[in-house]
Parts: structure tokens; sequence; C-alpha cells
């Protein structure tokens, strides 16, 4: 059964998630990035997010120039998958 007092879930709720990344429907993708400025802390929250059934994955980085340009691509970046339900506060 969930706390109703829960920061980690009060801090995910509270950032912005990102729209663009094709997760799964029904859940959310909150960037590692956000959840860090906003004051959390990377493991206790993906510990969190598995535990309320998200998981950890990573941007795929793309390049608009040709394969053979010494340009290098720009660094995947970390989110969290978070099933929508797992931020709702419970009643």
């Amino acid at each position: 059964m969930a706390k109703k007092d829960d920061p980690i879930r009060t801090l995910l709720a509270g950032v912005a998630p990102t729209l663009f990344l094709g997760n799964p429907a029904g859940t959310v993708a909150i960037m590692e990035d956000r959840v860090i400025d906003a004051g959390g802390d990377p493991d206790e929250v993906l510990a969190w997010v598995r535990e309320h059934g998200g998981y950890p994955d990573r941007t795929f980085s793309v390049t608009t120039r040709h394969a053979l340009s010494p340009k290098p691509r720009s660094p995947s970046k970390p989110y969290y998958v978070v099933p929508e339900d797992a931020l709702k506060q419970p009643l």
C-alpha cells in the first residue's frame, strides 16, 4: 500500500514530463537531469521508479550530418519511464 507522504512521488509529479520519447501508453518519461535540477537523488529516484513498475532508459543519439562527418554525435541522455498511476496521490 502506498504511503500518502511520499517525497519522491511528489518530486516526480512536479517535474514536467518529456513528450517525444515514444514511451509506452500509460507511462510518462521524465529526464534524469530535470529530476536532479529539482533536487532529486538519481539513485533514490531510480529505486523508487523500479519499485513502482517503471524503468530507466536513454534517449537515442541522432545527427543530421552525413555519416562521414567528423562531428561526434550528441550523447544520449538518461530518463525514467514511470507509470502514470504511480504519480497519483493515494486517496
